[in-house]
């Protein structure tokens, strides 16, 4: 293939391809105007590829597409031909819908297919290197271009070459987005320019089998090296029989180019072929995209032979050329100009005729629906209503674009409640929650039956619930129970989990209540589960830890696959009752599980698992693991609003390394305004009373911190707030608060009493130790939570023993405890804990000789943290991040973010690298804890 005048482009894009095939990835975004050529450029990358043994995954985006989610993403994995690839095989299954049902609305459902196009695209990069190549990116749907985003963020550390296309308008948010993200990443951003005058001058050559004479020099000068209009001002010059070769060198007469533009100049390409086959052209390129030529010629109803005939003569002249797809227009310009020269009328027929064709077929509800929003009218409703819950979750905005003209066409009381019903679920899934809000209010208005108010106020209960209107979502649930559906100890059950949500644990208590007794009376296991369920976490927040583990073992033994139709996660609340009674083993198993079936069906509480997990991670002083899994939930779906927290524990990480003196501005006026009892305020107080210490003092920062324990959030009641307790007894005695202090003594106590664990026990002895200078409480908390394996913790107690031992004059004890102490807080790269040790040591009279142990170092193989090193040597294994995350209970993201940190750690550029480096790696002991 001879590219004239892209030399530089097609080395820099070969040398991407050659980068891709040795191991390290990269993105370039070629930009240009509409024929200057970025079409061949793709052609010529994906033949390069094609040698070098690169996998190419190529597509385009189609105008007509731009509604239809993941349609330029699922073209270019290709997902319909699944094969023997289980993975290909369960994109496409998402594709269709299936396990929707289980989903809140469509962000969820995204967010499952992206998750599942990535690992697929990982599980290939672990065979050999890809490269994906996508045209007309400014015509993708919103979706693809996520997909297309996650790619590229961390394409560094893959065998992957990601080349996208695009015309430099129109770009909507989503493209415009993506080009800044790309440009952040360090993409490589092409544009290309009009051909030099030596590059022109070669392609008209090309064109004609000689050099450019003169005067058609002259006139191709007028194309200014645009690519596309030289190749036709050539091509309509010998149309009209005025090129001439004489003495070696092409010519012509001709002093204005043969058409007034590029367009016209095209389009000029029909004038040869007789007017059926211009009628025909005409026909297909109004019904868009590739040509199908069964579907045309059922639409036209002629012989599909008599249209291959048309087609081969349309190709002769240009105006088509074969693909991987079929046959296509050359160039979107054509099929555009043609298109432009059907009048609308007939185009909207066309499009009905298509439609019924395709339905008679038995085709894709998303291609029929494609085809009736181009029609000027509304037909096919009993399709519509047939096809609307499929519909609604591949295409959202065709369903309610489709819907919602239904509804405006009238039709009977039974049609048109039945239509608004599908419209109300289609603005829901699509998040149009206020016109959703708006109709179901007319709707609720106008006189209906009692099945028809069901349906209605169960859809107006999770519109609430999905804007966070937890109020109003539990009213809804209560008027529809009232109504004796089938299932009212479902709706019980929602309105319950509402209540206990907002903090109204009576009525939470009875609603949970009445759908156990609702749910035993009928068999139904799911209102069991909720009732079950709703009163465990009722009794987590009264500090009944065992009972709610109780009732939650319960709950999950009446369940089965329904368990994704609950609010209120079972697994979830399990996790929170491991956790507060200090059962690791089983807590991690837990969560591992939560979190799967939240990612694989896009469930709520995902960023709650991570949230957990990275609290988990931290309290275990596994920092490094606890900031990747924080990082992978700031990349989740967030509908409960998790993210101050997340970012908060992060805070807390920087702080005790000493990488800040304080959170961001934003961060901290969060934890100024929220209020006390928000969910998930902890973490982010907790963050800001710490930058306050170093600020303000120890005085300040008690009084930030204290009230998350006198009155703790929902959910963070002291069965799991008391991990902050040992920061309350630090600040407490370091600003001589001798109230609070006993306070937090006998408020652990208490706790203890009805959840004894190493973790708490080791609590309740740092706060006796430090409201008595005992060193033996101190020495045997210390010891506590050395059991629970609190690293950070235990550092507290034995860094208070070595000063209260000092103050009793017993020097030798006060200097090990000390050194015990910075030993653990080097672990941790906790700088701002050693210093502040150290400091408390010298004061206390403590001589430290030596200097203690040496942190670990920042780059290197001795720099990565066990989770770190095992995630490497599985890279070297040759294993994808899905495979890695499945052998480890982490999520293939929080794997893509230890090796992006890997990658860093040891200086490296790719995979292959890590597995070159592994090779000659000494075998590694495990560090403590």
């Amino acid at each position: 293939m001879t590219l004239f005048g892209r030399e530089p482009q097609v080395q820099s894009l070969r040398a991407a391809a050659d980068e891709a095939a040795a191991g390290r990835g990269s993105a370039i975004l070629l930009e240009g105007e509409a024929g200057i050529g970025k079409s061949a450029l793709l052609d010529a990358v994906v033949e390069y590829c094609g040698r070098l043994g690169v996998r190419v995954l190529r597509a385009a985006g189609e105008q007509l597409e731009q509604d239809l989610p993941f349609a330029v993403a699922g073209a270019c994995l290709d997902v319909l031909t699944t094969g023997g690839e289980p993975n290909r095989a369960r994109v496409a299954a998402l594709l269709r819908g299936e396990g929707a049902d289980r989903q809140p609305g469509a962000a969820g459902h995204d967010f499952v297919v992206t998750e599942a196009m990535l690992d697929l695209v990982d599980e290939w990069c672990a065979a050999g290197p890809v490269a994906v190549i996508v045209d007309d990116v400014q015509w993708a749907d919103p979706q693809s271009i996520v997909v297309m985003h996650r790619l590229c963020r961390g394409i560094a550390q893959y065998p992957l070459l990601v080349v996208l296309a695009a015309t430099p308008e129109p770009r909507g948010e989503a493209m415009s987005a993506l080009v800044r993200s790309m440009t952040a990443k360090g993409a490589q951003r092409m544009t290309l320019p009009p051909l030099d005058p030596q590059g022109a001058a070669q392609l008209v050559e090309a064109a004609v089998g000689a050099p450019a004479g003169p005067q058609l020099a002259q006139l191709a000068a007028a194309a200014e090296g645009h690519p596309l209009y030289l190749t036709e001002l050539v091509a309509g010059l010998a149309r009209d029989g005025a090129l001439r070769i004489e003495q070696g060198r092409a010519e012509t007469d001709h002093d204005t180019p043969p058409a007034e533009s590029l367009q016209t100049m095209i389009m000029s390409r029909l004038g040869p072929l007789p007017p059926p086959t211009q009628a025909v052209l005409h026909r297909a390129a109004a019904l868009g995209g590739s040509v199908d030529l069964p579907l045309l010629a059922a639409v036209l109803d002629v012989p599909v032979l008599e249209l291959a005939e048309v087609f081969a003569a349309a190709t002769g002249a240009g105006l088509l050329v074969e693909s991987a797809a079929g046959l296509q227009f050359r160039h979107e310009l054509i099929r555009q100009g043609l298109a432009g020269q059907t009048p609308s009328s007939v185009r909207g027929v066309l499009h009905l005729r298509a439609a019924q064709v395709l339905m008679d077929r038995g085709g894709d509800v998303e291609q029929i629906a494609e085809h009736l929003a181009q029609a000027d009218h509304v037909e096919h409703v009993q399709w519509l209503l047939d096809a609307a819950p499929q519909l609604t979750v591949r295409a959202p905005d065709l369903a309610v674009t489709l819907l919602r003209a239904a509804v405006a066409g009238g039709a009977d009381d039974t049609t048109a409640t039945r239509l608004n019903i599908a419209l109300i679920r289609a603005l829901l899934w699509a998040g149009q929650a206020d016109e959703a809000e708006r109709l179901l209010h007319e709707q609720l208005a106008a006189y209906q039956s009692s099945t028809t108010r069901t349906q209605l106020l169960e859809l107006r209960m999770d519109g609430y619930f999905r804007q966070g209107r937890l109020q109003q979502a539990a009213a809804a649930a209560e008027d529809a129970a009232r109504l004796a559906p089938a299932h009212p100890g479902r709706l019980l059950g929602f309105a319950g989990v509402c209540r206990l949500l907002i903090g109204e644990f009576e009525a939470g208590d009875r609603l949970a209540g009445e759908a156990l007794r609702a749910g035993l009376a009928t068999g139904d296991v799911i209102a069991q589960a909720y009732g079950k369920n709703t009163l465990a976490a009722l009794r987590f927040t009264q500090n009944r830890v065992q009972e709610a583990l109780d009732l939650n073992v319960e709950a999950m033994g009446v369940l089965d696959h329904a368990v994704g139709a609950l609010i209120l996660d079972p697994l979830v609340m399990r996790a929170m009752c491991l956790f507060a009674l200090d059962r690791p083993a089983e807590l991690d198993r837990a969560l591992d599980a939560a979190a799967r079936r939240h990612r694989d069906t896009g469930g709520v509480y995902l960023t709650t698992t991570q949230l957990l997990r990275a609290n988990v991670l931290f309290l275990r002083g596994r920092w490094d693991d606890a900031l990747a899994e924080i990082r992978t939930g700031l990349d989740s779906p967030d509908p409960l609003r998790q993210a101050p927290a997340l970012r908060g524990l992060a805070s807390m990480v920087a702080l005790h390394r000493g990488q800040t003196r304080t959170i961001d501005a934003e961060l901290a006026d969060q934890a100024i305004s929220t209020p006390l009892g928000t969910r998930f305020t902890a973490p982010l107080r907790w963050a800001y009373a710490m930058a306050e210490e170093g600020d303000a003092g120890p005085g300040a920062a008690l009084d930030i911190l204290y009230p998350l324990w006198e009155q703790p959030p929902t959910f963070s009641p002291r069965c799991i707030g008391y991990r902050m307790c040992a920061d309350l007894a630090r600040l407490a005695y370091a600003a001589g608060d001798a109230g609070r202090l006993q306070h937090l003594a006998d408020t652990t106590a208490d706790l203890l009493a009805g959840q004894p664990s190493a973790s708490l026990d080791g609590t309740v002895g740092l706060c006796r130790g430090l409201q008595h200078d005992d060193p033996v409480r101190l020495l045997a908390a210390a010891a506590s939570f050395a059991q629970a394996g609190w690293p950070l913790h235990e550092g507290y107690a034995r860094e208070h023993a070595a000063v209260v031992l000092a103050g009793n004059g017993r020097l030798q004890p006060a200097r090990d405890e000390l050194a015990g102490a910075v030993a653990l807080y080097t672990g941790l790269e906790a700088a701002r804990d050693i210093d502040r040790a150290r400091a408390r040591g010298r004061q206390a009279g403590i001589r430290q000789g030596v200097r203690g142990p040496r942190g670990r170092p920042r780059h290197g193989w001795a720099a990565l943290s066990d989770t770190e090193h095992k995630v490497a040597l599985a890279v070297a294994e040759g294993r994808s991040n899905p495979d890695i995350a499945a052998q480890m209970f982490l999520s293939p993201r929080t794997v893509q973010s230890h090796v992006s940190s890997i990658l860093a750690k040891l200086g490296l550029r790719s995979r292959v690298e890590i597995a070159v480096s592994a090779a000659a790696l000494e075998p590694r002991t495990p560090a403590a804890g």
